[in-house]
């Protein structure tokens, strides 16, 4: 059986992935999508080819093309640097090669395709057939029996096979003519000049006729006199670019067939470099796919390394009595609790063997766990209350240490996949992480001080707030969804009675017919998809005033969304006892706000009638009323702090209508004549401006048109110079440092800084400039949480946490002592210049609040 070798153009397959990806990075920020594309296609190849050797052509660095430019100096004059993070990525693909055991080949003087030609050269007189993979299609040319080329056309799925008769049948010529074709009508890419007016239509009628350059020349005297003149002036051209396109497939290189030998399997450093990469998808795909020899098995060595003293032993309580770091883990279905006081030796205790002596012994010390929330709930449902201190949760810290980080396995941390059925692995593992986050974190003492104050006691708080959960009043919510039913069918019917007849509303490309064919709606500055006008929110909002449909719809999505997402779907979540349970993730934001889930409470309207009154379904036990503590602006507050802006902390501090003050001096007029639209726009850029709120933006938000926004912008920052001064200098430190900070240490790495594509950047810039603002809100709102958690003391318990507010559930005769509770201890937090504002209400259901 012929043997198979596959050659790829290292620098032209990687090109091809950059661009594909430009955006994906590590959770460091180290840029990928190169290397990512590179390995996906390493894996297409080893998965469809089954070669038995591959090799790589690289470009040389600056060598490559000095032969052919000693030729012609405008030789690929054209091509551009690539950006900076493309560089960048090129020791990390070298790295993932070795990994793979791929021989890399490059040579001064020739380029990559010349090299891919001598390997295939040798290769055919070895009797091995070749597979040549690249974007470039000069290599077209060496397409014989032995070789055939796959071209990538477009990004990395788009690929072409050429093999004789697919070339042939495709161009009417033979791949040996290929290099005449390219003389006759040039390449712009390469910057080949070939013969000035001649293209490839004519180019290939030439060659069908005369088969050769030579031909060609040979027969000028049968031409029509425009085209033999095109062609009598180029021919030096022609005959440079020949030359000039020429693989030189007697390059002085060998290839090494043995070195490019590729055994059965992927060797385990290509996996361990998949996960230092963090490819995740590729990672199942070589699991799901591929030989299992490169598996778990296969990087045992490390395990072995950091495990091998790891054993059970018998629960003894002398062991958890010094105070020490102690770990805990619990089995997937919270039966048993696994803890460690020490390396190497791990307890397994039944859930059902805990008593109030045994949790204390395992508590007598700080408690070290992988996401421990959900063991401190389960702890919880079982009646068993937690009374130690939560001192590092890796989880968590790995989020602290990386906002930017999108991975919370313990494997993921480890980049090295766990038995999480297996106790010893889990707590060894967890002691590994803990021990090398500790070292990060004491090299960050602002950073390590949140986490032991502020990070790691919130999880606590909010494994107690989540099993209390919050009582529903199901059957409200039962006959509030038959009343939405109704109102939902009445504004079908309106629809249907606008459009002339019945279609799928919920279907964008009926509805997009609808609108812009049959009502013929104008479809000037909407957005325009494959399958036609886009229906979005924002397009349909461009033509609100153009037809009474627009309004219906956007009201038949509100109420069919509202039913579907809580009147239907809450009701089917609660307990039996009636209370439901949301879910807060404290490593989703990178600012480092809470982030509610399953059911997510944070997302429902809070200045709509609908939203209000679907609120009303949250209700206080009998006798139990709701006290709510809202922080009042807290954002902008924040702000004139960090920006130190002395008039604003003044107005605040002087309880001064500020939205009202700046309309006044933006719009030069006495306080006393600011209109409620003008308070309205100046509040809009109060906010806005801290997301980095564009003029665009601020004409959308308030109707302004373009020019009005650009103007009330500027006269903004006239008037707010220390916010603009405030914001450049964030954006040049997130520039230079590499991250911005909140006012406790929290942290957001700024890659995106840095990146070549414009569109990332700017997001990254909004980013940068927001989170100290929005990341400071959300550290003193976790320990206003703790604080208030000290002081109620039974008086009540803590129920939500949404936004800027606290919810806190009383019997009705605390409600007076709860609210003061929650009013001075929200407002005194922590020592600010601008004096923190809490507005505390009372109600009988949220919706009341």
């Amino acid at each position: 059986m012929t043997k198979r070798l596959v050659i790829i153009d290292g620098k032209s397959v990687f090109y091809r992935g950059y661009y594909a990806m430009p955006n994906l990075s590590t959770s460091d920020g180290t840029p990928t999508g190169g290397v990512y594309g590179f390995a996906m296609m390493a894996l297409e190849v080893i998965k469809r080819l089954k070669p038995d050797y591959v090799c790589v052509a690289w470009d040389k660095a600056k060598t490559n093309i000095r032969s052919r430019l000693l030729l012609y100096p405008e030789y690929k004059g054209n091509r551009k640097p690539a950006p900076p993070d493309f560089y960048v990525q090129i020791p990390i693909l070298h790295d993932l090669l070795e990994s793979l055991g791929w021989p890399l080949y490059e040579l001064d003087d020739y380029e990559a395709d010349d090299i891919m030609g001598a390997f295939a050269k040798q290769a055919g007189e070895q009797d091995v057939e070749s597979y040549l993979i690249s974007s470039d299609l000069d290599i077209l040319q060496l397409i014989n029996s032995h070789t055939h080329i796959y071209t990538l056309k477009k990004g990395l799925s788009n690929i072409e096979l050429f093999n004789e008769a697919y070339f042939k049948e495709k161009y009417g010529i033979d791949p040996s003519q290929f290099v005449d074709l390219k003389a006759l009508k040039g390449d712009a890419s390469d910057n080949i000049p070939g013969v000035a007016g001649i293209g490839e239509k004519t180019a290939l009628e030439l060659l069908k006729k005369y088969q050769t350059l030579d031909g060609v020349y040979e027969h000028l005297d049968y031409l029509k006199p425009a085209l033999r003149s095109k062609l009598q002036e180029g021919k030096t051209m022609a005959y440079l670019s020949k030359q000039l396109v020429t693989l030189m497939v007697d390059a002085p290189i060998t290839i090494d067939l043995k070195k490019a030998e590729l055994h059965e399997g992927l060797r385990p450093e290509f996996v361990a470099m998949l996960r230092k990469l963090e490819f995740r998808a590729l990672l199942n795909k070589v699991e799901s796919e591929l030989p299992k020899s490169a598996t778990r098995e296969a990087e045992a060595e490390f395990a072995n390394k950091k495990f091998a003293a790891a054993k059970i032993v018998p629960y003894k309580a002398e062991d958890f009595k010094s105070g020490k770091p102690r770990v805990i883990a619990m089995d997937l279905e919270f039966r048993e609790l696994w803890a460690s006081a020490k390396p190497g030796n791990v307890s397994v205790v039944s859930i059902q063997d805990l008593n109030k002596d045994l949790i204390a012994q395992l508590a007598n010390g700080p408690t070290i766990g992988h996401d421990l929330k959900p063991i401190f709930r389960a702890l919880l449902a079982n009646d068993i209350a937690w009374p130690g201190v939560v001192g590092h949760d890796t989880r968590i810290a790995a989020f602290l240490l990386n906002s930017l980080i999108r991975v919370n396995e313990l494997s993921d941390i480890l980049k090295f996949p766990l038995d999480s059925a297996d106790p010893k692995e889990v707590v060894m593992a967890i002691w590994q992480v803990y021990q090398d986050q500790a070292e990060q974190l004491s090299q960050l003492p602002k950073l390590s001080k949140l986490a032991q104050d502020i990070e790691f006691p919130t999880i606590y708080l909010l494994a107690k707030i989540e099993h209390q959960g919050i009582l529903l009043n199901s059957q409200y919510l039962h006959d509030m969804g038959d009343d939405f039913a109704e109102k939902i069918k009445n504004i079908e019917q309106k629809i249907y009675e606008l459009a002339g007849q019945e279609f799928n509303i919920a279907s964008p490309q009926q509805l997009g017919t609808i609108l812009f064919e049959k009502l013929q709606l104008p479809t000037f500055g909407v957005k325009k998809g494959k399958t036609g006008y886009s229906t979005g929110a924002k397009e349909l909002d461009k033509l609100r005033d153009q037809n009474p449909i627009i309004n219906l719809i956007t009201e038949y999505r509100e109420y069919t969304k509202l039913k579907s997402t809580y009147i239907d779907t809450l009701p089917t979540q609660v307990d039996k006892q009636g209370r439901l349970h949301t879910n807060y993730m404290l490593d989703v934001a990178a600012t480092g706000r809470l982030s509610s889930i399953n059911p997510n409470l944070q997302n429902i309207p809070t200045r709509t009638d609908i939203g209000l009154a679907i609120r009303k379904a949250f209700v206080p036990a009998k006798g139990n009323v709701f006290v709510s503590a809202d922080y009042n602006q807290f954002e902008l507050r924040l702000a004139a702090v960090l920006a130190n802006d002395k008039e604003l902390i003044s107005d605040f501090n002087n309880h001064v209508d500020v939205h009202a003050k700046t309309a006044a001096q933006i719009y030069g007029v006495p306080l006393d004549q600011v209109t409620k639209t003008m308070r309205r726009h100046a509040k809009v850029i109060n906010f806005g401006i801290l997301y980095g709120m564009s003029p665009h933006g601020l004409s959308a938000a308030t109707g302004m048109n373009f020019v009005e926004a650009k103007e009330f912008i500027s006269k903004y920052f006239e008037l707010r110079a220390s916010i603009r001064e405030y914001i450049d200098k964030t954006v040049e430190q997130a520039l230079e440092n590499g991250y911005v900070e909140t006012l406790f240490g929290r942290r957001r790495p700024t890659p995106d800084l840095k990146s070549s594509n414009f569109i990332v950047r700017e997001a990254g810039k909004r980013a940068a400039m927001n989170m100290p603002i929005q990341g400071t809100e959300a550290d003193l709102m976790k320990m206003a949480m703790l604080e208030v958690e000290k002081k109620l003391d039974g008086y009540g318990q803590q129920l939500l946490q949404i936004h800027d507010s606290i919810l806190v559930e009383c019997p009705a005769a605390n409600a007076e002592k709860v609210s003061k509770i929650l009013k001075d201890t929200m407002e005194n937090i922590y020592p600010l210049s601008v004096q923190l504002d809490v507005d505390v209400t009372v109600g009988k259901n949220w919706g009341e609040l």
